[in-house]
């Protein structure tokens, strides 16, 4: 029970934790409660704006962004506990500005405002146009598609039954109306006759 040798164990300085505990999570090891998929989301709406516009000046968020970030979202904490349910999105936006952050909004936005008034969420995929799901109801009063980016990016409209299984999916919703709707207002009205059937 006799003590030898007595050393105090300095913890390492805050900006080698912070370096640290960001590796463990690029690499897959720990992973922050709060970085979602709207997170993921938000990045790639960032990414893809600055791809389809560049005169906006956006700057996305590459992978050594992502690393410093990370860094900045660990900095003060020397352990996994002390960051696991930190708020991730805060840090992430501070990326931008308030002036490039309407840009993101207005030409990138996470949900869409439609002429009938509903808000459906946008879906961003890397290699593919984004996209909105609603059913045939939902998208009564909306003859045009939707389009991003200064209007040139057409939004592809999944169009959903009122079961929620796809009917149809366009890029051109005046021709959906002229050409496909007649039909499928036909069949689907036998399977649904609860709900509204416009004439178009």
């Amino acid at each position: 029970d006799l003590a030898l040798e007595k050393r105090r164990v300095e913890p390492p300085p805050t900006d080698a934790a912070a370096r640290l505990l960001a590796e463990e999570i690029i690499a897959g090891r720990l992973a922050l409660k709060e970085w979602d998929h709207s997170v993921e989301q938000w990045i790639l709406r960032l990414e893809l704006l600055s791809r389809w516009c560049p005169e906006l000046g956006l700057p996305p968020i590459r992978e050594d962004d992502r690393r410093l970030l990370l860094e900045q979202l660990c900095h003060g904490a020397f352990s996994y506990k002390e960051i696991k349910d930190r708020p991730v999105k805060p840090v992430i936006m501070s990326w931008l500005g308030p002036a490039q952050r309407d840009l993101l909004e207005k030409h990138a936005p996470e949900r869409l405002d439609l002429p009938n008034g509903r808000h459906p969420k946008v879906n961003y995929e890397t290699n593919a146009n984004p996209y909105i799901s609603l059913r045939i109801q939902e998208l009564f009063g909306v003859t045009q598609t939707p389009r991003l980016a200064l209007g040139r990016v057409p939004v592809l409209v999944h169009i959903l039954a009122p079961s929620m299984r796809p009917v149809q999916i366009t890029q051109d919703l005046a021709n959906f109306w002229r050409e496909h709707y007649p039909k499928i207002k036909q069949e689907l009205q036998r399977k649904y006759p609860k709900h509204e059937w416009r004439e178009i």
